[in-house]
């Protein structure tokens, strides 16, 4: 039986949104996502404290290559993160894209405020962009 994960994930791929879920199911999910041509990117969410922490992450995450932002190892503002959300699909073909944020509960435990803007620049991104990635925060 297909969760409801992987519908939301898998058959429209093309609708970024946010996910809240339990690792069992995100594993359950992982074989036909692979199957499907999904790719699936994943930060260690306990490793997160600060805006910095997610630029970062999420560039080396979603693979953004050398030079993209200069010399800079990765871009450290909101208006280039939103860059890395739209160029993913450049970085890495896909029928469409996830971010698993492993261990979600300690970044919301040790730094909220990080973690409802990574929310809010999410939910941003949603409206301004067809873009293909889904974030899934994992408990």
């Amino acid at each position: 039986m297909k969760t409801q994960l992987l519908l939301d994930l898998a058959d429209d791929p093309r609708h970024m949104s946010i996910h809240f879920c339990e690792s069992a199911e995100v594993e359950e999910t992982l074989p036909e996502l692979c199957e499907q041509n999904v790719a699936v990117l994943e930060i260690d969410g306990s490793s997160l404290t600060s805006r910095e922490d997610v630029f970062k992450a999420f560039a080396i995450a979603l693979r953004m290559p050398k030079g993209w932002y200069g010399d800079e190892e990765y871009a450290p503002n909101v208006d280039a993160f939103l860059e890395y959300l739209d160029d993913v699909v450049e970085w890495v073909p896909a029928k469409g894209h996830v971010v698993l944020i492993r261990h979600s509960e300690q970044l919301w435990r040790a730094a909220a405020r990080v973690a409802g803007e990574l929310v809010e620049w999410w939910q941003f991104s949603i409206s301004g962009h067809q873009g293909t990635v889904h974030l899934v925060f994992v408990w």
